[in-house]
Order: C-alpha cells, then structure tokens, then sequence
C-alpha cells in the first residue's frame, strides 16, 4: 500500500508538470523547461501544517518530498523559496537536496515564524516549528553568513505567527543575489503595513548593486495599491520589480490591462478551489518579483494542484541576465 501510493503520487506531480508545460490552454508566454530562459525559480506554498498528509507515516512524507523534488528537478530550478513550511517537512527536503553531488546539490537556509505550530507534529512530533525557507543550486552557494531575518509590522489585531522577510546572499548561475522570501498576513490591515517594509527592506540591497529575487505568499492580487511598492509598472506604482508572470496576455482581462499591453500587474492564478475545498477564491497571490535592472525576458506559470501536496499552486518563474 505504501508503495502503491508513493507511486500514484509520483505519477500526479508528473501530470502536473506535464499540464503546466503546455498540454492546457495556451499560453501568450509559453513555460517549458526546454524553452524557459536560463535562470529558474520555484515559489510554494506548501501548507505544511493545515493541509494534511495522505499518508502520515514515513512513506507518506518520503512521497511528498520526492514529487517536490521531482518538480525541482524538471524546472532545473536554481533559487526555490518555501513557504508555510514544518521545520521537520525542511529537514527531509533539505536531507534530499544536499546529499547530492555538485551542481545537483542545494544549500539552504530556514527562518522560523511560529515556535510550534500543533499541525507540524505530522513530520516531527517534537520540533513542531513552522516558518520559511530558501534553497539555492549548488554546494554551498549560499554565502556564509548573510543569512538574515527580519520581523515585519504587525497591525493592531496581532496575528498568532510572527510575519517575517528571510533573505540571504547566494550564488546564481555564477553571479551573487539577494534572495528573499516571505509570507505577508492575510488581512487588509497588515497587508498594508507590511509588503511596503518588504519593499523597502529588499531595495537597500538593489540599491547596492545587487541583484534581488523577492518571492512570497503576498495575500494580496497585483492590482491592489498594497503591491504599488513592488511593481515598476502599473497605476499608482513606486517600485524597481517585475514580476514573472506579468506578460501572459491570456490573464489581461482588467481595464488597465489591454491586450495591446506588453505587461501588466496581472498573471496565472496560484489560490484556487481546485488545490483546496476550503479556498473560496481564484486569485493570484504567490509571486516572484526581480530587480528590473538586472533581469530580463523573465516568464512565469502556475501548475496544476496533485492531490495531497498544498492548497496552493506551485509558481514556477524564469529569466536572463539584463547583462
């Protein structure tokens, strides 16, 4: 049975890959792997503690890292930023993208956010914490010490978990970026408060000529004057960063989005009743965002939903060197 089912969910995230690459509807900027431009990012939800395993036991969370993996490995990703992650759900991810050899190998680093989340005893019944994480291609392609993590603005009705910005400096495609990532309070009020922090947080690094990967959950759609911080493009927007599914045509349905647009704050969905019963919504809320100095041709996509993985999409990006 155990077997069996490690199997079935292989052959899921299989389907997924295959329906994200192109066998669905079509795309204005088509994600393939043999077509992407050559730097890739993965940004996921993973829903690590509220979403239950099919299976609790150890086959069943060794079949959930392998198709995470799996997808990893087919986007041949090289910056992967995880969010509503088990530190214990970490540890057997991190456990099968270290133990490789050279450029097949990840490095990594964690922040916390929440000191014991109940639902985590699912992949650690001790050590129940429950945060972020960002995984970087290649041995110790992360530099040593850079590793940062700062506590975001809460509003006055103080969510339960601490909000914060992980970021550290790591190794793309032989060059060093900021790699960010974070995962913003679903209410209107912290939103407000605390994807500006975000932004300013992130534009001291752009401003010192670095190249800067910002992924998230940002509960909020990119049309909302909340993102006008991020975004360099779009009514009422402040910010230096595109966004990797901001010029897929067949998502230009606003009025400030004209098909005759080349971008807009607009892109694939990445919450929606197909990953999750309890999602009421279609809406894209999971993002990565680049320093528009730095990178071009940048492309996104958001896969299907396999069964028993997260209540979100997996946001899947990709870019060039602007030089």
């Amino acid at each position: 049975m155990r077997a069996s089912f490690r199997a079935l969910l292989a052959a899921l995230f299989s389907i997924g890959l295959l329906l994200g690459a192109g066998t669905g509807p079509a795309q204005a900027d088509e994600v393939t792997p043999q077509t992407a431009p050559e730097l890739r990012f993965v940004s996921y939800n993973v829903c690590g503690a509220k979403c239950p395993l099919p299976e609790a036991t150890d086959a069943g969370r060794s079949a959930w890292v392998s198709g995470l993996v799996k997808e990893i490995d087919a986007w041949d990703t090289d910056l992967i930023m995880l969010q509503e992650l088990c530190y214990g759900q970490w540890k057997l991810i991190r456990d099968a993208l270290a133990g490789r050899t050279g450029e097949d190998s990840y490095d990594t680093v964690w922040g916390a956010s929440l000191a014991s989340a109940s639902d985590c005893d699912q992949w650690d019944p001790v050590d129940r914490r429950f945060g972020l994480a960002i995984f970087s291609k290649g041995a110790g392609s992360i530099v040593a010490g850079t590793r940062s993590v700062t506590f975001l603005p809460e509003a006055p009705a103080k969510d339960t978990e601490d909000r914060i910005l992980l970021c550290a400096r790591a190794e793309l495609d032989a060059r060093v970026a900021r790699a960010c990532n974070t995962h913003i309070d679903p209410s209107d009020a912290a939103t407000a408060l605390q994807v500006p922090e975000v932004a300013k947080l992130v534009e001291a690094g752009r401003q010192a000529g670095e190249p800067v990967v910002l992924a998230g959950d940002f509960n909020q759609v990119p049309g909302h004057a909340d993102m006008n911080s991020l975004y360099n493009h779009g009514t009422g927007s402040t910010g230096r960063f595109q966004e990797v599914d901001e010029n897929d045509k067949e998502h230009f349905t606003a009025v400030d989005c004209p098909q005759t647009a080349d971008r807009c704050r607009s892109g694939e969905a990445t919450a929606s009743p197909t990953c999750s019963s309890h999602t009421a919504g279609t809406a894209k809320i999971d993002y990565v965002f680049l320093s528009y100095e730095w990178f071009k041709t940048v492309r996104g996509d958001a896969l299907p939903c396999p069964p028993g993985m997260s209540d979100h999409h997996l946001l899947r990006g990709a870019a060039a060197w602007e030089q």
